[in-house]
């Protein structure tokens, strides 16, 4: 049960409701239980001619009143049960979300998308069934079972123990086939999650699956995971198709006796008629909670391996945590200085050492570039600016305080970020842009817009501003999806921007009014740039030369071309491609 303790203070917040529920749920089966008794008593009176025509119809109000009874205590435990289950799944889905808000990058590294979603849907949808018709099955099976037995009693006790002869059978089976339903749903929930991951992957890549003529590859791999999807759901079926059964085979072998042996005694006349129809009657009540055992026990493990895999993700504890007492810093400066940083990714890919023994200072106020080759730990180094990740106590100052010291969000919300790859929402590109400053007024993110020279570009789609920009920024080309990105970042007036090789769509042109523009918005706030393109960086204050996770080489653009090292060779590579270019 340890699966459920994560619902007691959901059961506990909503415990008027059930508790309400529960008490209408007792009227319902009180009112059933009360109905057999009113039918014996008119058998036997038009049995033995005891009963007159006013008779009849007191019993029939009664019974319309009792089955009035019966419609509106129903309404009212589903309206507060399955009410209360609902709002329980509504609580359960805002934690699972916050839970995976405060996971860091890595987190999501390691985790398949198609995983998140199956436990945001399937999984969650299985919770609530559990919360809801499988508590009050199990508590209306369990008082209508011991009611009804009772009443059995009641009427004949000798009968009665006939109709227990198949109970221990009936357990023998909960108990076999509870195991099996489990670990079958829990091997349906898993392939469902990779059947999900598979098709985002499909639908987020269709450009490059089209791009490679692989839609027929692709299929057939869609088609492989859905199969074995189907046929882990069809080893499900095929366990519960022999749990139902089975159930109702035990029910039909209890009526089996009844009309046997309580005919007899109908027959002998030891038992009168009426006696053995509402026998019959407070079996067949009696037959519910045995055929609700079999669906609870299915929507009790689906539960169960649902809570379980839910429980993995609730349990997680942020792997970047702020200190107890934070340094709360508002108006950042923006002096960076790495001391001896050596850092490598702890997300389960192996990638090794990536930054080693690393010691750079980036003064405030200044523009400065980080140049290297592919692979040589340039956007590692600016994603531990913003915290994305940890760094060893003692190797990253801001302003002169460990980061690890620093509150996170507002240290972030001073930080504007341009990846390379960049990611737009699928909202208007007003909104976009208002991102992370929701409040802006629309003049001030057109103002941003035209430092990014994506100004002109908008003003010429049919809604302008107001265009959505489709999924990931599919409406979007590369360069504007850039501009637009850079544009987000400009308008929280960030203390310190960071352009992660954020014009590489962009052509020459287009990127030089932009660095013009960005040298009188960026005065006394620190730019940090990483490019491919020496002409991106030349004009920076001062330039990093990053070479497999070391710094190599640092200096002004023409100082670094004297020392004729490694920016001074990429800088001739790509004056040939231009001359080539030119040349064709």
């Amino acid at each position: 049960m340890r699966e459920f303790r994560t619902l007691k203070k959901y059961f506990w917040k909503y415990r008027w409701a059930f508790i309400g529920g529960f008490f209408a749920l007792l009227f319902v089966d009180g009112f059933q239980l009360i109905i057999p008794r009113i039918i014996r008593n008119i058998i036997d009176g038009l049995t033995f001619g005891t009963i007159e025509q006013s008779g009849l119809l007191r019993y029939a109000i009664i019974i319309l009143l009792f089955s009035l009874g019966i419609g509106v205590t129903r309404f009212l435990w589903r309206f507060l049960i399955m009410g209360a289950s609902r709002k329980i799944e509504f609580d359960l889905r805002n934690h699972f979300y916050r839970v995976l808000l405060t996971q860091s990058v890595g987190y999501f590294n390691r985790t398949k998308v198609g995983d998140i979603m199956a436990l945001a849907t399937n999984d969650l949808e299985a919770v609530r069934m559990m919360t809801g018709m499988a508590v009050v099955g199990a508590f209306d099976a369990f008082f209508m079972l011991i009611a009804s037995v009772v009443m059995l009693v009641l009427l004949n006790w000798k009968l009665t123990l006939y109709v227990l002869i198949p109970m221990p059978f009936l357990v023998y089976i909960i108990t076999v086939f509870g195991k099996r339903l489990h670990d079958r749903f829990k091997e349906v929930q898993s392939s469902f999650a990779a059947l999900t991951d598979n098709a985002q992957e499909t639908y987020s890549g269709i450009r490059v699956i089209k791009a490679y003529a692989q839609e027929d590859a692709e299929f057939q791999h869609f088609q492989a995971k859905n199969a074995d999807y189907r046929d882990k759901n069809m080893w499900l079926v095929r366990v519960w198709g022999m749990f139902d059964p089975l159930i109702g085979l035990v029910i039909g072998f209890s009526f089996g006796l009844v009309i046997l042996i309580g005919g007899d005694r109908v027959i002998l006349g030891s038992m009168s008629m009426g006696d053995f129809v509402a026998f019959n009657s407070y079996l067949g009540l009696a037959v519910w909670p045995m055929i609700a055992v079999g669906w609870i026990s299915n929507l009790y493990q689906r539960g169960k391996a649902s809570m379980g895999r839910l429980n993995e993700v609730f349990k997680l504890e942020p792997e970047i945590k702020e200190a107890e007492n934070p340094v709360v810093l508002e108006d950042i400066k923006g002096d960076i200085e790495f001391k001896n940083l050596t850092f490598e990714y702890n997300d389960g890919a192996g990638s090794g050492t990536v930054l080693e023994n690393l010691s750079m200072k980036i003064p405030s106020g200044k523009t400065v570039a980080i140049v290297g080759r592919t692979g040589s730990g340039k956007s590692s180094l600016l994603r531990l600016i913003p915290r994305l990740f940890d760094v060893p106590e003692g190797t990253l100052f801001i302003d002169g305080h460990d980061i690890r010291d620093l509150a996170i969000e507002p240290l972030r919300k001073q930080i504007g970020v341009v990846p390379q790859d960049s990611f737009l929402f699928s909202e208007s590109i007003i909104d976009n842009i208002k991102f992370g400053q929701p409040d802006a007024t629309d003049d001030e993110a057109i103002e941003c817009a035209k430092i990014a020279q994506i100004h002109e570009n908008i003003l010429e789609f049919p809604e302008q501003y107001k265009t959505i920009s489709g999924e990931r920024g599919i409406t979007l080309s590369g360069g504007q999806k850039q501009r637009v990105a850079l544009a987000r970042a400009l308008l929280i007036k960030p203390k310190i921007l960071i352009l992660d090789d954020a014009f590489s769509a962009v052509d020459t042109e287009t990127e030089e009014k932009i660095l013009a523009g960005l040298r009188n918005y960026m005065k006394n706030r620190t730019c940090i740039l990483i490019s491919h393109r020496i002409s991106t960086v030349k004009n920076a204050d001062h330039i990093f030369v990053i070479e497999d996770g070391r710094l190599v080489e640092e200096g002004n653009h023409k100082e670094l071309l004297e020392l004729n090292g490694i920016y001074a060779d990429i800088d001739r590579r790509q004056q040939l491609e231009k001359m080539l270019e030119f040349e064709n």
